[in-house]
């Protein structure tokens, strides 16, 4: 489908309400432009990876990815990477495995194989990333795709931007839902390392051995999907911000 102005797409894309409404949207607009066949959406307005929204995927996929695929995830590791970076906002699966083609049951198992990825920023900072993903059949994305792609960034961005001026934090953290899985001793654990103490002061603070702390601390990263306490204190940040404006 030719885009004779890209503006076109902006009505479609900044009527959803939700990150979940813009990734669904997005993906309606974008599908004929790159023959895509399914998407993946990052909202990292809270720091880290981020909630994750599976666009025409089977229902497993989304479990699969944050236990399996998360921690060792290269797009992810890209991101964090352009975070800090002024590079492009845009990116070949393809390129950041060169040496080895992903032999990912998540892509494999339904019948993808390549995904181009829009790093979407509110100033420098990295606030979403879309995932674009072709089947196998259909051949990897070009620098044509990368073109168009960067061509439409900044329209997404544009509209990501209105989408997340409208939603409550408070509302945000609570469809993210990641908090919620935690224990109250996990929350408390969670809570001080967000804080800056050291598991050895948790342990003190709390009545109990570091041994004990150091494993809820893993709990509390994995269900968090935060890999360090920096990434923690981001989520945890977000969600006091949230309340101190209520």
């Amino acid at each position: 489908m030719p885009i004779h102005d890209p503006a076109d797409l902006a009505p479609d894309l900044s009527r959803p309400a939700t990150p979940a409404g813009f990734a669904e949207a997005a993906m309606v607009s974008l599908r004929p432009v790159f023959g895509a066949s399914r998407a993946v959406f990052s909202d990292r307005h809270g720091g880290g990876p981020g909630r994750m929204y599976f666009i025409n995927w089977p229902s497993w996929c989304e479990a699969h990815y944050c236990a399996e695929v998360r921690a060792r995830d290269p797009i992810r590791t890209w991101l964090d990477r352009v975070a800090a970076s002024h590079d492009n906002g845009v990116a070949r699966l393809s390129e950041l495995t060169p040496a080895a083609p992903p032999d990912e049951p998540l892509l494999t198992d339904c019948g993808a194989a390549f995904v181009l990825t829009l790093a979407l920023r509110d100033r420098r900072r990295i606030v979403g990333a879309l995932s674009l993903v072709r089947d196998a059949q259909r051949g990897d994305f070009d620098e044509r795709d990368r073109g168009l792609a960067l061509s439409l960034l900044p329209l997404l961005e544009m509209a990501y931007g209105g989408l997340a001026a409208r939603i409550d934090p408070a509302q945000r953290l609570a469809d993210d839902g990641r908090q919620h899985a935690l224990t109250r001793r996990e929350s408390e654990v969670a809570t001080l390392a967000a804080a800056g103490h050291s598991n050895k002061s948790i342990a003190r603070m709390l009545g109990s051995s570091p041994w004990t702390i150091k494993n809820q601390m893993r709990a509390v990263l994995d269900k968090t999907g935060t890999r360090n306490r920096t990434e923690l204190s981001a989520l945890l940040g977000s969600g006091r911000r949230a309340n101190d404006g209520n």
